[in-house]
């Protein structure tokens, strides 16, 4: 990941594009308000370190229960996801805008004594080589480690033929001796040494391809992230220009079971993604400069409370006493 720095003016942020992302094929961005912060979407911000924890299987199943008049238009996994994205809940996606003066707002609007970041990214690449699979899927509804270890062994016995290993035991072993199975989906982070016998030779990123070995396409199965173009399910996706990446990985009980890939490393994005830093004494200024651009909350958040909130403003005045 490429970090820079720019005056904070949109012209200089905009010219900026020209330089850095000249190449891109497509560009999603992101603001975040805290130059600090990783690209970790909420489900993961868990464990000893955030003091929670959270139980990603059964509030999606709750979600549906009470909501089941939705499931005619939200028909997959991944659709439901933005729907308790859109309300609040924790979920696996990280929002995106193909709008850069939408990510610039939300960029700007919290943590006025911190830097920012706007993050640019190309998922050109990955929406090429990789797509949805049953294994990023399986975290979202599978409840235990058991159900969801043996559906692994065996879904990767029949994709590469028993030629792979978890942890040094081969999978035709896993598949035999049941008790050895289930005492290492006992354990927590069964997957940070995933890998095959016989790997090809280093991991290389060339001309936009990935040259990987098997066990870089085995942690790619479970710890991936992909981009998602939802369907505009809510105004608010269409009104804020939205796209998804979809995180892997994935926490049982507040420890984490398979590891959550960052994607600032180059294993994920390549060289498809730049940060840059906006100053913390610029976020006022372009917070007014995209107001100018008819950039507000009211505008991005089109919902009724919104619009309520924005009228009262409009027409309320102090009276001087």
């Amino acid at each position: 990941m490429k970090e820079i720095e720019v005056d904070g003016t949109l012209s200089a942020i905009t010219a900026s594009l020209n330089d850095v992302a000249a190449e891109f094929q497509s560009i999603w961005f992101r603001g975040q308000p805290n130059y600090e912060h990783k690209l970790i979407p909420g489900i993961f911000r868990q464990g000893p370190a955030f003091g929670v924890s959270f139980n990603e299987q059964l509030m999606f199943e709750e979600f549906k229960r009470r909501y089941p008049d939705q499931s005619s238009s939200h028909k997959t996994t991944y659709e439901w996801l933005t729907l308790m994205q859109h309300y609040g809940l924790p979920t696996r996606l990280l929002d995106w805008s193909s709008n850069l003066l939408v990510s610039l707002y939300f960029c700007c609007t919290h943590d006025d004594d911190k830097d920012g970041a706007l993050f640019i990214y190309d998922p050109t690449i990955m929406e090429r080589n990789y797509k949805f699979t049953e294994f990023l899927e399986m975290q979202v509804l599978d409840k235990t480690r058991n159900e969801f270890y043996d559906r692994i062994i065996y879904r990767l016995d029949y994709l590469h033929g028993g030629n792979c290993q978890l942890n040094d035991i081969s999978l035709q072993e896993l598949k035999d001796d049941k008790f050895k199975r289930h005492l290492m989906a006992g354990k927590h982070s069964v997957f940070n040494s995933l890998k095959m016998i016989n790997p090809m030779n280093s991991d290389k990123y060339e001309n936009g391809e990935f040259i990987h070995t098997y066990e870089t396409e085995l942690k790619l199965h479970f710890s991936n992230i992909l981009p998602f173009k939802a369907p505009h399910l809510n105004p608010r996706i269409r009104q804020q220009h939205g796209y998804f990446t979809f995180h892997g990985g994935m926490f049982i009980e507040g420890k984490e079971f398979i590891p959550v890939g960052e994607m600032e490393d180059s294993m994920y994005t390549g060289d498809t993604l730049i940060k840059i830093k906006i100053s913390k004494e610029d976020k006022k200024k372009l917070l007014k400069e995209l107001l100018y651009s008819g950039i507000s909350e009211s505008t991005l958040f089109p919902e009724m409370e919104y619009q309520a909130k924005e009228i009262k403003s409009l027409y309320t005045s102090k009276l001087m006493l």
